[in-house]
Order: structure tokens, then sequence, then C-alpha cells
């Protein structure tokens, strides 16, 4: 068998390959939605009779030290991070020694702000004032 033949097979072979492996995707994708309007319908029919059973401790409470390594760590992405009302975006390879006014040792409180399709657009910490 000639070379250009055997490349011909070769490219036919994968050519094959590729176009199945985009409808086994497509239907995988079809039957994924199919699955997801299916549970729309069923809750959507249940008519309020679903109940949650899940139910948390209370608030979520942050350290200082937690705060601080999140606006660290946020730094870069879209998400504004603000502790106290003040909003900080801080670059930690260009301004290693700025200062963020966190009580280490404090308890913070935090806010998720999300957008209508839920995307996280920012994440507010409030300092618990502790009562004496």
């Amino acid at each position: 068998m000639s070379r250009n033949t055997q490349h011909l097979m070769l490219f036919c072979t994968a050519v094959v390959l590729f176009v199945t492996a985009c409808l086994y995707g497509q239907r995988n994708i079809r039957i994924l939605n199919d699955a997801l309007n299916d549970r729309v319908k069923t809750n959507a029919a249940m008519e309020g009779r679903v109940h949650t059973t899940l139910h948390t401790s209370g608030l979520v409470g942050y350290t200082g030290a937690e705060v601080l390594h999140t606006v660290r760590q946020m730094t870069g992405t879209r998400v504004r991070v603000e502790v106290d009302g003040h909003e900080y975006v801080i670059d930690p390879l260009e301004h290693r020694s700025v200062v963020i006014p966190v009580e280490l040792d404090g308890k913070y409180r935090s806010e998720y702000n999300r957008s209508e399709s839920g995307e996280l657009l920012k994440l507010s910490f409030w300092k618990e004032v502790e009562s004496q």
C-alpha cells in the first residue's frame, strides 16, 4: 500500500471518529436537557408540596485572618471585596506592605451580592460588635 493511501485512510478514520464524537456529545446534551426540563415540570406540578429539610445552625462567621486572606485572594477577579464599607483591591505582587484594617481575632459576618444569574459580584465583610 502506498504512503498516500495510508495517510488518506488515517485521515478518513479521524474524520469519522470526530463526527461520531460530535454526534454522541449532541445526543448526551439532548438527553440531559430533556431530563432537566422534565424535572422542572415535575417540581412545578408539586404546587408547593416540596419542603426543604436542610437548616443551618446560624450565620457563618469569619475570623479577621480569613477576611484578610479572602481580600488578597480575590484580587485579580471581577469580584469586588468590601470590608466595613471600604472596598479593597490589592495586588500582593506589587503592594506587599499594604495594610487592611482588620482585627485578626475579630468576628466578621459576610454578605454576598449576586447578579440575576447567580454570579458573585461583591463580597462584603462586616465586623460584628460584641455586646457586653
